[in-house]
């Protein structure tokens, strides 16, 4: 009996995925979820390391919180010839002009170096001026080794952040900005053609008819189905990179049943080690992780006497405003986690449906989620007797003044009516002893 739960023991602990700690080849790598930033694994993860072009997602950042997406940004010959030869480029040309959204995707979906330091141009006046910009919110957004000194993440002694870091700035972008989202899920982009270009591709191609600009595909194979050998089903992104000194690099997110999480590897060798580390993170995060749902949209979570309300329709629904969905362990029970509904203290009737009437929260591992609570039906104010004979009192003696000002109103006007013909009367009588006067003197 002993020998049969031994090895039914070691059976569990073989087969059980979730006793099995998570395999990563790479020195430096990270797994959080991204809804509320808990770390599910991390490997030397605070260590400041070379990171490559992953430092495009705090540039873009910047130009998010600092431009509109439409508003243009010109190509200097400094930001063009910043790139070290070799280094990525879209082959933007002095003098070019381009939309923020433009630069903002050929940067991050072609990982463009010329692009990033026109951003920075842009925003910072100088590279300089936005590598300090990038340092301050750094710290702002909760890094540890950060310290950045370009907006691409070209190579420099200088030039370090942490797995860490970096998954906290691609938590900040994928949460609050959607259009980061939608460019970083992009697997092919293409600058506008430009009289710029147009100049330097007649230049070198003069039979052409039409200038073409290079379609450019996505540093990040496990987004382009067209890499079939490296292509994750479950990917949303987010910015590679790599350098001699910082080998493979990726900031990589993934979301399945309702769940996402973000993986960052730094220092791996080769993508497909890359690859491999990241879906075995993704997996491993997917197993020990669910997506609940707290509270639905239009749902009555409560009702609430309203005192001054018409009797027999005083009852108020507190309607949620919107759907909050968290993640939870999959031991977490979601009946444990009570909300905290907050009620306005001056509500009373009158109340429209759908008036704001209080708030519902959620404070779940650190991360808030909250709504407003709407009022789910209209509550007319209740009238009492002392009203109704007030009100009635206070018509009847409008309309006791009314007459009393109709009839005041009344008798001033035949009293100016009476004077005026009074008086018209006297000047023509006047007018007529005049003329008799005039005749007979």
């Amino acid at each position: 009996m002993k020998k049969i739960f031994l090895f039914s023991l070691l059976f569990l602990l073989l087969f059980n995925t979730n006793t099995f700690a998570v395999e990563v080849s790479a020195p430096h790598a990270i797994l959080i979820d991204l809804d509320s930033g808990k770390t599910l694994f991390q490997k030397d993860a605070y260590s400041p390391v070379y990171p490559a072009s992953t430092t495009k997602i705090l540039t873009a950042i910047l130009a998010l919180e600092n431009c509109d997406l439409n508003e243009t940004a010109t190509a200097s010959f400094t930001a063009i010839n910043s790139v070290y030869a070799g280094g990525t480029t879209a082959n933007i040309q002095e003098g070019e002009t381009h939309t923020i959204r433009d630069l903002l995707c050929t940067m991050l979906v072609h990982s463009a170096n010329d692009a990033a330091y026109i951003l920075a141009e842009h925003i910072g006046g100088s590279t300089a001026s936005f590598a300090s910009m990038m340092n301050t919110r750094a710290k702002e957004l909760g890094a540890l080794s950060t310290y950045f000194v370009n907006p691409n993440g070209l190579p420099d002694a200088s030039h370090k952040s942490s797995a860490y870091d970096m998954a906290i700035f691609a938590k900040h972008a994928m949460k609050n900005f959607p259009e980061f989202r939608e460019i970083v899920k992009m697997t092919s982009y293409s600058l506008p053609v430009t009289k710029e270009y147009e100049e330097l591709y007649f230049s070198q191609f003069p039979d052409a008819t039409e200038a073409i600009r290079y379609l450019s595909s996505t540093t990040n194979h496990l987004i382009n189905p067209n890499r079939e050998d490296f292509y994750y089903e479950y990917a949303t992104g987010i910015k590679t990179g790599y350098t001699d000194a910082a080998a493979n690099c990726i900031v990589a997110g993934a979301e399945k049943d309702g769940v996402e999480l973000v993986v960052v590897i730094f220092g791996a060798s080769g993508w497909k080690n890359l690859r491999s580390d990241c879906v075995n993170l993704f997996e491993y995060g997917f197993s020990r992780l669910r997506s609940e749902t707290l509270a639905t949209a239009g749902s009555v979570i409560d009702t609430l006497e309203i005192k001054n309300g018409v009797a027999d329709a005083n009852m108020l629904n507190l309607v949620v405003e919107d759907t909050l969905k968290a993640t939870f362990s999959s031991s977490d029970l979601i009946e444990a986690f009570t909300p905290s509904i907050v009620i306005n203290s001056d509500l009373k009737a009158p109340i429209k449906s759908g008036d704001v009437v209080g708030t519902i929260t959620y404070d779940i591992y650190n991360s808030t989620y909250s709504s407003n609570l709407i009022a789910g039906n209209t509550i007319d104010e209740k009238v009492t007797i002392i009203e109704v004979t007030t009100n009635v009192v206070w018509n009847l003696l409008k309309l006791v003044l009314w007459f009393i000002a109709i009839v005041f109103g009344l008798f001033i006007t035949l009293v100016l009516v009476r004077a005026y013909i009074i008086t018209k009367k006297q000047r023509e009588r006047s007018h007529r002893r005049a003329i008799y006067n005039s005749r007979f003197r």
